[in-house]
Parts: structure tokens; C-alpha cells; sequence
């Protein structure tokens, strides 16, 4: 369990940083461009976009945060960036990867549709019901229920790629150290669970719940643990080994990644209350529908 916090809790910092770091340097060059090119779009147009990044971006759950933190600040609109929250992890590089090797092209291609199909109407959806309403993130400028885009004003100017190097690291530095009880909190729950709930009894799971129920029962087994991109892949082929069908271990890795304790702990800044409970919903329905989707392909492709 030891090793597990130094090993993790170092990893997640320094992605935690790196991607603070990438995302106030962009922001500083291709901040306000991103920001009037997705208020020239539709929702359902931005949320698409912020799905395909999603999908080529390997955050795992927690380091998505600073990267959804840079958005709300920039004030993209509220879908948009809900809908890039569930896609980074819920397209899941490392069970496409498991699919392509165990199983098919098809079968991974019917991973992706579904996957991102969910990411979207996730986003348009909590966009449309006002869930922005429970954004609790500071210093945006203005009523982020409203938030499309920040138009850009004035010529542009020419910043010394020094300075904004050193204000990039300044930032990310500071939205770690605000970070980083949370951070460690998190870890020492997913320390713990990690520690004392075993792959085998996980997988004895399939001989108390029959069929479909299976696949959601292990969606909801999936949201406390925090597993990164490269935890993945072995787990998935330790439960496949043991017997375990496609559709339970998709829906539990599609969980984990999508949500885990440490994410929960690091939304609360962002977050109210309803707002949390709705990405903890959209995450388990996510997982649960892509599971008897894989589950259904495994069987008939």
C-alpha cells in the first residue's frame, strides 16, 4: 500500500503538473482563438470537437481536472467542457487496445461509436438542463451559466516565449500546491481500496449477478478505484483470464478511469453538490451501456 501512495501519488502529481503546465501555455498563445473558433459553433458542433479531443488526449480521470479548470476559466461553454470531461477517460485507449488484441477491429470500432456518442449527449444534455448553474470555479469574469466564448480584443501581441514559460510553471505550480491535499487525501483512499480488494474478488462477482446486471453492478464496483492509463491494459487481461466476460470488464474499466475517489475529491473545487452526482451518473450509465454494447458484439460480430 506504501509503495502503491509513493509510486501513484508521484506519478499523478507530476501529470497533474505537466498538464497544468501545457494547458496555461497554450492557453497563452491559443487561448483566445479556440475560444471565438467554439463560440462560432453549435453546442452540439463544440461538443463533438471536445469529444474527438477527448479521445486522443490519455488522461486519466484525475488529470483531466486542470485541463476542465484552464476551460471553465477561458469560459468554453459548459457542455463543451462536460463533454470533454467524460470522453478523455471513457475513451479509453488502453480497453481499445485490449479489444484490438483480444478481439476485433469491429468490436473496437463499436467501443469508439458508442463511446463517444454517450460523451456528446452527455454534454448537450447537462448543457440544456442549466447544470452550469453548479459551477463553483472562481475568477471566471463573468456568470459561467452564460459562458460561450471569450472574444478576443485589440491586435495581438508579442509575449517573450521566457515569460511565458515562466508564468505557465508559476500557474501550474500554484494550481498543484491548491491541489494537492485533495490530491493526497485521494490517494490514500485509492491506496487503500487498492490494497484490500482483490482482482479474485472482484471476479467472483459474475457468480452472484446474472447477465446484464452483471455489467452494471461492476460499472458501480469501478467508481471508487483510480486506474491510470497504463493499469489498464493488465487488469483487463487478469479478469479476462479468469474467466470473466467483455462486457463486465469494459464496464468496470470504463469506471474506474472515468471516475474514481481522487477525481470526486479534486471536482469538489469545481463543483457542487448536484453536479458531482450528475458526472458520477453519466459515468456509470456510460460504463453500463458500453459494456452490454461490447457484450452484444462479442457475441453476434
Amino acid at each position: 500500500m506504501v509503495e502503491f501512495i509513493v509510486t501513484e501519488g508521484t506519478l499523478l502529481a507530476l501529470l497533474f503538473f505537466g498538464i497544468a503546465f501545457a494547458v496555461a501555455l497554450l492557453q497563452q498563445g491559443l487561448g483566445n482563438k479556440l475560444n471565438d473558433a467554439l463560440g462560432k459553433t453549435s453546442l452540439e458542433t463544440g461538443a463533438v470537437l471536445a469529444a474527438t479531443a477527448g479521445a486522443v488526449t490519455p488522461f486519466c480521470s484525475c488529470s483531466t481536472v486542470p485541463v476542465l479548470s484552464g476551460m471553465l476559466r477561458s469560459r468554453v461553454r459548459f457542455g463543451v467542457c462536460f463533454t470533454f470531461l467524460i470522453s478523455s477517460p471513457v475513451i479509453n485507449e488502453g480497453v481499445l487496445l485490449v479489444l484490438l488484441r483480444e478481439y476485433s477491429v469491429a468490436i473496437a470500432t463499436v467501443f469508439l461509436f458508442v463511446a463517444g456518442a454517450l460523451s456528446v449527449g452527455f454534454g448537450i444534455l447537462v448543457d440544456r438542463m442549466g447544470m452550469a448553474r453548479f459551477v463553483r470555479l472562481a475568477g471566471t469574469g463573468g456568470d459561467i451559466e452564460d459562458a460561450v466564448r471569450v472574444t478576443s480584443t485589440g491586435g495581438p501581441s508579442v509575449v517573450p516565449w521566457g515569460v511565458r514559460v515562466r508564468f505557465a510553471l508559476m500557474a501550474a505550480w500554484s494550481e498543484l500546491r491548491t491541489s494537492a491535499p485533495y490530491l493526497a487525501i485521494g490517494i490514500a483512499v485509492g491506496a487503500l481500496i487498492f490494497g484490500y480488494v482483490p482482482q479474485d474478488a472482484i471476479a467472483q462477482l459474475q457468480h452472484q449477478f446474472p447477465g446484464v446486471l452483471l455489467i452494471l453492478v461492476m460499472a458501480i464496483v469501478g467508481l471508487p478505484f483510480y486506474v491510470n492509463a497504463t493499469m489498464v491494459i493488465p487488469i483487463a487481461v487478469a479478469l479476462l483470464s479468469k474467466g470473466v466476460a467483455i462486457g463486465p470488464v469494459a464496464a468496470f474499466l470504463v469506471s474506474a478511469a472515468g471516475t474514481s475517489i481522487p477525481e470526486m475529491i479534486l471536482l469538489a473545487k469545481l463543483f457542487r453538490a448536484p453536479l458531482v452526482v450528475s458526472h458520477v451518473v453519466a459515468i456509470v450509465v456510460s460504463a453500463t451501456v458500453i459494456g452490454i454494447a461490447l457484450e452484444w458484439a462479442a457475441r453476434f460480430i
